[in-house]
């Protein structure tokens, strides 16, 4: 009764098996049309979700039906090797229809975001190359306006450099003109010319002394 009843869940999950081939293969020619239509944007399509939600629901169904066949093979202990190992197959291509399925949603997902990126990147430089075609003249005209703000800041910098340039003609001519009304003072003065050179000379004379000064202590400390 075992035997029976294993061969009619394994002929379950054969089916299950087939048709999770087949969707599968559907599946991956969204891979395919992603690659075909670069530089498009596509979105998910209805169809896209429908066989993804199928191929999902195949899975779950696949795991009850091994889940059955397990529980098969614990009940019935003289259970075949053959069917235990027809067991193991399905278990192991369940997991390879797992990752087959990952593998295409990951490509699949690659491929749209690549699309979408160079769909963008078209865009924005058509629409670049409209607005320049558009905009040209207003871009001239923004250009020449800059060009003439720069050329009035030179002028201003320049400007303001010959302005210090004269004031400090100006200033230097001041001082030498202070400088000759002050010689101009001390020649009208009587005497003044004396009183300064003997101010010179007596400042002359008590550096010298103290020169002297410090010597003869220096030479004290030294002798001494």
């Amino acid at each position: 009764m075992s035997s029976s009843t294993f061969s009619q869940t394994r002929s379950q999950a054969l089916s299950l098996e087939k048709q999770t081939e087949q969707l599968l293969s559907k599946f991956s020619q969204f891979q395919q049309q992603q690659q075909q239509n670069q530089s498009q944007s596509l979105d998910i399509t209805p169809e896209e979700t429908i066989i993804r939600q199928q191929i999902e629901e195949i899975f779950q169904k696949r795991n009850a039906v091994i889940s059955k066949l397990n529980r098969i093979s614990e009940v019935e202990p003289n259970l075949s090797t053959s069917k235990l190992q027809q067991l193991t197959r399905h278990k192991e291509k369940l997991n390879d229809d797992n990752l087959s399925f990952t593998k295409i949603i990951n490509n699949i997902e690659d491929e749209r975001n690549k699309n979408n990126l160079l769909f963008n990147v078209h865009r924005d430089i058509n629409h670049h190359k409209q607005q320049r075609n558009i905009d040209g003249n207003a871009y001239i005209l923004e250009e020449s306006e800059r060009v003439n703000n720069v050329n009035s800041i030179a002028d201003r910098l320049l400007q303001g450099a010959f302005a210090t340039r004269d004031e400090l003609l100006n200033q230097r001519q001041y001082l030498n003109n202070a400088q000759s009304q002050v010689l101009s003072t001390m020649q009208n003065i009587p005497g003044l010319n004396v009183l300064i050179s003997k101010i010179n000379t007596r400042r002359k004379r008590d550096t010298l002394i103290l020169a002297s000064v410090i010597a003869i202590c220096i030479l004290f400390l030294f002798f001494v």
